[in-house]
């Protein structure tokens, strides 16, 4: 007989294997070889939610997941995760995601990934987590060094975004740990000359949304997901020869919301 983490599992499992089509709670109870009302009452102790929101949950995560990496219609992605409609569908996700899946087709807007559970010695997963996948064009910026000062100085030319500066400030904080990051616009530069023109890829970018006691502890928390959590469950990996890591702040540390931005690809078959 299993114990009762491992029952637990297989009904986890099974729900897992089965997100695509009809899941009854009897079917899934008695993976775990329990009654409905044992198991029902056993993973809501056991996981802080009950066996239908958690189906939900992850339902919804996957569609949202959808929604950002193919071009299926959204009333397919609707049917697919057990809507008969796409009312019911777009009432539910925006419930989840806080948008609607139009606004995360046409927009990009950011959607939330909940996790799988994973049961082992404790609970791990089943957190909802912001993100956005983001395509960053091609671009070209200028850096110059100024050693007297320790500051790095970032000419920004022509349309050059924030999301840009700071693809380019990740790099250089590498190769100049210690110097301070100054941006200026072209009257402001100084000797352009002095200026290195530096190229940056088109990539596409994982964002993900954190927040924490203190911008340490929002930056360790969030990366330790998207590590253990959310590239496991996703069609995505870290992009090869490229360890940027980017952490863009707003607001006050200890009060603050920032954003993690990893370069990404869709895993290779």
């Amino acid at each position: 007989m299993l114990n009762r983490l491992e029952e637990i599992k297989a009904a986890i499992d099974y729900i897992e294997a089965n997100l695509t089509g009809e899941l009854k709670i009897e079917e899934i109870a008695a993976r775990a070889y329990s009654s409905t009302a044992y198991f029902q009452k056993t993973f809501a102790l056991l996981c802080g939610f009950t066996v239908g929101e958690y189906v939900r949950n992850r339902r919804l995560s996957c569609a949202g997941n959808d929604l950002l990496a193919s071009d299926e219609k959204v009333i397919d992605i609707a049917l697919k995760y057990g809507y008969e409609s796409a009312d019911s569908f777009t009432r539910a996700f925006t419930r989840f995601h806080g948008v609607t899946p139009t606004a995360v087709r046409r927009q990009g807007r950011a959607v939330k990934s909940f996790a799988p559970l994973q049961l082992e010695l404790f609970v791990k997963g089943g957190y909802i987590m912001d993100y956005r996948l983001q395509k960053q064009k091609a671009f070209t910026a200028k850096v110059g060094i100024d050693c007297e000062s320790k500051s790095i100085r970032i000419l920004k030319e022509g349309r050059i975004s924030d999301f840009d500066l700071f693809c380019l400030e990740s790099s250089l904080r590498k190769e100049y740990p210690g110097y301070a990051i100054i941006r200026v616009e072209r009257e402001d530069a100084g000797d352009v000359a002095d200026f290195d023109a530096v190229q940056y890829p088109e990539v596409l970018w994982a964002v993900f949304g954190c927040r924490g006691t203190s911008r340490d502890d929002a930056r360790e928390k969030t990366i330790k997901k998207i590590q253990s959590e959310w590239f496991p469950q996703t069609g995505y990996e870290p992009l090869p020869g490229n360890a940027d890591v980017i952490h863009v702040y707003s607001g006050k540390d200890g009060d603050d919301y920032g954003e993690i931005m990893i370069p990404v690809r869709e895993k290779c078959s």
